[in-house]
């Protein structure tokens, strides 16, 4: 290569450089316009992480607002059980006894209604599935007991280095008490951090990473959310969370996950929609709208940088 060759190169090169770094850094405020347009005149406060691939911090909406986590919490207790399975404390197969007149009663519970009888048993790794695929709370529950219940579950966030982010409480407990699923918080900072880490495979074996990675997958809850305005075929590894109507109002209806852009590379979305007054096809269109957008944002940047 001749020197004025390697001079066209060196400034092509530094051109697209350049604006591959505008698009990150200039663009920014754009998404958050429109995900504050998509919010605008909602009766609900709605927080958002957004954490795409180039990124070095999230993009965020509501930062210092505590959001109520209800089922999103089942990623983290998965993460912490498939902890302790790599270290030999728990085994995938080893049976867990189910005494139906034990567990929490009239709750959201594929499993109960897939297992007859008074008594059964499942694997540790079927109640992983259910707890994690289904958003089972008997499932989730049972997994509690096993790891130590919220408080160890508390302790293994914070040593991730996780600090904006509170579990004091399972399923039962929720239950009992309304008001109780506000002390299971999270800030949307927090999320992002925990979705990054799940993310970038460093937590969990490799075998544990490969399952937790499907069941999110296989995800049944919250088909119109982070999912619902996607092109048919993206990957989403979400985990849902929603609670019930109170006084006219729902205090979660939530979505994080990893959506799979087209180049392959992970682009991390969390919305949580808090104390809504609104309708839950409007809550969940909230959450699809804010994927969509930034979905498309990055389907832009990657067109911005393209070399054709």
């Amino acid at each position: 290569m001749n020197v004025i060759a390697k001079r066209v190169f060196t400034t092509t090169a530094l051109m697209m450089l350049s604006l591959s770094s505008w698009v990150v850094s200039a663009q920014s405020p754009l998404l958050k316009e429109q995900i504050e347009t998509i919010v605008m005149g909602k009766q609900a406060t709605v927080g958002v992480a957004v954490w795409g691939p180039d990124d070095l911090e999230p993009l965020l909406v509501n930062p210092f607002e505590k959001f109520p986590m209800q089922s999103v919490f089942k990623l983290h207790l998965a993460m912490l059980v498939l902890h302790q399975v790599d270290q030999g404390k728990l085994d995938l197969n080893q049976s867990v006894a189910v005494k139906r007149s034990e567990v929490l009663q009239n709750t959201w519970s594929p499993m109960m209604k897939d297992h007859q009888g008074d008594e059964f048993t499942v694997a540790v790794q079927q109640l992983l599935q259910y707890s994690v695929s289904h958003s089972d709370n008997v499932a989730c529950d049972l997994l509690f007991e096993l790891v130590g219940g919220p408080a160890a579950l508390h302790t293994y966030i914070q040593s991730l280095g996780i600090n904006e982010t509170e579990v004091v409480a399972n399923e039962a407990q929720m239950h009992a008490d309304d008001q109780v699923q506000y002390k299971n918080w999270t800030s949307m900072k927090a999320v992002a951090q925990l979705l990054q880490k799940f993310e970038q495979k460093k937590q969990l074996s490799e075998t544990s990473q490969a399952l937790l990675w499907k069941w999110m997958v296989e995800t049944t809850t919250g088909p119109q959310r982070l999912k619902g305005l996607l092109p048919a075929g993206t990957i989403v590894a979400h985990k849902t969370g929603t609670s019930g109507v109170r006084a006219g109002k729902t205090a979660a209806t939530n979505d994080i996950g990893v959506i799979m852009l087209p180049d392959g590379r992970p682009l991390l979305v969390a919305v949580f929609v808090k104390d809504s007054a609104e309708s839950e096809r409007t809550n969940e269109a909230i959450i699809a709208q804010v994927a969509q957008a930034a979905y498309q944002f990055e389907l832009k940047k990657l067109s911005a940088v393209s070399p054709d």
